[in-house]
């Protein structure tokens, strides 16, 4: 046999017995030797594991840098569906691609730590963490004595102290250490003037920059009650967002409810409510969800509830209606939202003395927070204790008791009972049950009943007559 054959031989022979080999034996007959033929597998089945292997290879061929492009892709992919768990995944995953890629103390490592930050601060509201993060990134951009080569990599390394100083000002504000947030949030307004002065910065990049410092610099001073201060910085945030994105834009919204409220600390109720007004046209002018159009509208009807005057009353039930209205047609009836929205508007009610109305909301709304809220819970709970009120400020006592009697076994159960509201409660249940239109049915125990039975023989007539004959007991 030649040495052609040989190798042939062999390979056909560790193509077919090769360990981990899948091999199918078909009936074809004998071969000379007498013994089966083993036959490969049918032709789609190899096509199948061929593409497979093949993107295995193409997996493994990819330098680390092209897998932390993808990486970085999915994560803002995931970060815009509001999918937190696979963001976060995809974000930690580029740290570790990130230290791969550049070493332990790269500005690009940095970049790493800043996007995870944001991602547990933005996406899971976890402040510590993203803190943790923004001090490593800050810790690797000290360290990192490397001079940018070119202008266009000095920009991207201004960008990435403009993120890790606004992050870690967020999350110091977000755990109360609000001098320290400040200096961080100027440090960012500090690096976004020297970003501001290099060729390729557009004034649309640079309006975004500015508007998050603002808006970052408006919260901290809400923190810090320096309410004139937040309005300022909210007001410049809304300047450069209607400067970019013209006055009816949808991102206007959300900067006018926060200085709304603040404008509402400081004691401006007018400019408060001009504002919201100014929302609440915005989302109409843009086809709103219902959703954001009930939450403009709870938050009108809120407004004018706050200002005491009478001629606000109307305005005010006129939207905690429509805001009702907008919940129960996006959610649905039982939602949350919708079930809290409804408790809301039952106390703007009761405040305004419609019993009748309050109690027919509540009353309607309970079987839903049973079946949404479960039996024994807070929501169920509250109604019973709103409807209490709702009888005892109508005089009916009887059925505010069965009410608040109700609401005890509730909180009983959820809290025990030793727990403020329980105890409270006991004490409105332990009065009513001594008022005097529960005292014949509620207050007397079986001794009193039985100390106020009449005498047996004042109950049972005499049938003789005393000194004489047996008389008619009829006479």
């Amino acid at each position: 046999m030649s040495s052609s054959e040989e190798d042939l031989n062999s390979e056909g022979s560790s193509r077919i017995y090769s360990p981990g080999a899948e091999t199918q034996y078909c009936d074809t007959g004998t071969s000379s030797g007498g013994s089966e033929t083993p036959c490969t597998l049918n032709g789609s089945a190899r096509v199948r594991r061929k593409q497979k292997n093949a993107l295995k290879d193409v997996a493994i061929m990819i330098v680390p840098e092209e897998k932390l492009a993808q990486a970085e892709q999915r994560a803002r992919m995931h970060s815009a569906n509001h999918k937190e768990v696979p963001a976060v995944q995809e974000l930690v995953r580029c740290v570790a691609l990130a230290r791969i890629s550049f070493g332990d103390f790269h500005w690009r490592m940095a970049h790493a730590h800043i996007n995870l930050a944001k991602g547990y601060l933005h996406l899971k509201g976890q402040a510590l963490q993203a803190k943790q993060h923004c001090e490593k990134a800050k810790d690797i951009m000290y360290a990192n004595t490397q001079l940018p080569a070119s202008e266009e990599e000095r920009g991207e390394i201004l960008r990435c102290l403009i993120t890790m100083f606004l992050t870690l000002g967020q999350a110091l504000t977000g755990l109360e250490n609000l001098k320290e947030a400040e200096q961080s949030l100027l440090k960012s307004e500090k690096v976004a003037d020297e970003l501001r002065r290099a060729e390729e910065v557009t004034q649309e990049e640079m309006r975004q920059v500015d508007t998050k410092i603002n808006l970052a610099l408006g919260r901290l001073h809400v923190k810090e009650g320096r309410w004139g201060e937040a309005v300022a910085s909210y007001q410049r945030a809304l300047q450069l967002v209607q400067l970019g994105k013209g006055e009816s834009s949808t991102e206007c919204v959300p900067i006018y409810q926060e200085l709304a409220a603040a404008e509402l600390a400081r004691g401006g109720h007018d400019n408060h409510v001009q504002y919201l007004l100014q929302a609440h046209s915005i989302v109409l002018s843009h086809a709103p969800s219902g959703e954001e159009e009930g939450k403009i509208s709870l938050a009108l009807a809120e407004a004018h509830t706050s200002s005491g005057r009478a001629e606000d009353h109307d305005m005010a039930e006129h939207y905690y209606q429509q805001s009702l209205r907008c919940y129960q047609a996006a959610m649905g009836p039982e939602h949350p939202l919708s079930l809290s929205v409804l408790d809301t508007y039952s106390r703007f009610l009761i405040l305004a003395k419609n019993y009748q109305a309050a109690s027919k909301l509540l009353q309607e709304s309970l079987p839903a927070k049973l079946s949404t809220f479960g039996d024994f819970s807070a929501e169920v709970d509250e109604t019973y204790r709103l409807l209490g009120g709702i009888e005892l400020a109508q005089g009916r006592q009887r059925a505010a008791f069965k009410k608040f009697k109700k609401c005890l076994e509730i909180q009983t159960l959820l809290y025990g009972s030793q727990h403020k509201k329980t105890r409270a409660t006991q004490q409105t249940v332990q009065l009513l049950s001594k008022s005097p239109e529960l005292a014949l049915v509620e207050g007397r125990t079986a001794a009193d009943h039985l100390k106020q039975r009449p005498l047996f023989c004042a109950v049972i007539p005499k049938h003789s007559i005393s000194g004489g004959t047996k008389g008619n007991v009829y006479d």
